[in-house]
């Protein structure tokens, strides 16, 4: 595929939340809704080897955004993309397989180098210590009053 089909490939730092996920290449603002729309891609492709070459490079561009905002990972993004995808749109579904598809091979290859499980578990103490924290902030909050 040349590279020219695609979106520019880039960095994605920036200050603010709003703004960053703005310049994923599949994101933009709709007239009327008070937040952005996370799927929208360009109208039907020529061929489906060409729809699934463009999802797989926009999983691309969303690795790339939580590689350079790690502090915005488990936010919902993915969900909000999910969202957003008209499953119905067969002449399109070459989008979001790519996408998807590309996804799965790069948690597959995430998943490679740890323990899930250990992993997981830790995530667990994690937030089981956040929940505990903010029951104890509330005991403090109520006790000052």
């Amino acid at each position: 595929m040349p590279q020219s089909l695609f979106p520019r490939r880039r960095r994605y730092r920036t200050p603010a939340l709003q703004s960053q996920e703005i310049l994923l290449p599949f994101v933009i603002r709709l007239p009327g809704r008070t937040y952005p729309y996370y799927w929208q891609m360009p109208p039907t492709p020529s061929s489906r080897a060409e729809a699934y070459a463009y999802g797989r490079e926009c999983a691309a561009h969303l690795l790339q955004w939580f590689k350079d905002n790690p502090a915005y990972v488990s936010q919902g993004l993915l969900s909000r993309i999910a969202r957003d995808i008209d499953f119905t749109l067969t002449e399109q579904s070459g989008y979001w397989l790519g996408f998807f598809n590309h996804l799965e091979r790069l948690i597959s290859l995430s998943a490679q180098r740890m323990n899930v499980y250990a992993y997981t578990d830790h995530q667990h103490r994690i937030m089981d210590a956040q929940v505990e924290r903010s029951l104890l902030e509330r005991r403090v909050l109520k006790k000052s009053k």
